[in-house]
């Protein structure tokens, strides 16, 4: 795996959370979902290559025959489908929990030959129409700068001290407070803890909510606004000039 952009040339491996049904939302699958022609899955797929991960593991789940071959048909051929690994979560009902966890196993061996705890992974959504690659290329170099690569200590030994930094993103509410949200930018080690404690519906935020000490959050509040799309209310607001269609 190429190097990436962080001190020592730490890999940095993206994990696109792609296996929900979109039930509420009643348009198929979200990771289908068309904004402006291209299906979701697609563009935050090269949206997390272009924002400077090396490689992504995208994680499916409904219809994954039908989600892989729309995105195997616009990537492969090119260089960025050289770089995109795709696995099925057969539990994916149980809630993004399991695909939070089989998607950070992924990356986990992906990233096995520079070592057993250097690299990064940036956890993304499917679901959210304006987070492109600016808000990955501004969270990666936030990154950068708090987190040292490479530390093997648990959380415990290392929480109190300067060393490794989660990086998430932060989007101002109506209040103006900053909200942490996604994607999110993981220490390999702290990865596989977050991954073990997910369950349900539940991916990251156990092991963050008990972890807010190294924690950052970001605001790219001016690259996106973090709105996920759920139900058809959802689509409503989306910002003009924003077209929404599934795929056939």
């Amino acid at each position: 795996m190429p190097a990436g952009p962080f001190p020592g040339g730490a890999p940095v491996v993206g994990v696109l959370l792609a296996a929900g049904a979109g039930r509420r939302l009643g348009r198929g699958p979200k990771a289908l979902l068309c904004m402006d022609g291209m299906p979701q899955v697609v563009r935050m797929a090269r949206a997390l290559l272009r924002g400077g991960c090396d490689a992504v593991v995208v994680v499916l789940g409904a219809s994954d025959e039908e989600v892989r071959r729309i995105l195997d048909g616009a990537l492969t051929g090119t260089p960025e489908g050289q770089r995109v690994h795709t696995v099925v979560n057969a539990d994916w009902e149980s809630g993004m929990g399991s695909s939070f966890r089989l998607g950070i196993e992924t990356a986990d061996r992906l990233l096995a030959p520079s070592g057993p705890s250097s690299g990064l992974v940036v956890v993304a959504l499917v679901d959210q129409p304006d987070v492109g690659e600016a808000v990955v290329r501004r969270l990666l170099a936030s990154a950068t700068a708090s987190t040292t690569t490479g530390s093997t200590g648990s959380t415990s030994a290392t929480a109190q001290a300067i060393g490794p930094r989660v990086t998430a993103a932060g989007y101002p509410d109506a209040q103006g407070r900053l909200v942490r949200s996604h994607p999110l930018v993981f220490p390999r080690p702290w990865a596989r803890e977050a991954a073990a404690l997910a369950a349900g519906d539940a991916a990251g935020r156990v092991w963050l909510s008990s972890h807010p000490e190294v924690v950052d959050v970001v605001d790219v509040g001016h690259l996106a606004t973090g709105r996920d799309v759920d139900t058809p209310q959802d689509l409503d607001r989306l910002g003009p000039g924003t077209e929404a269609d599934v795929r056939a």
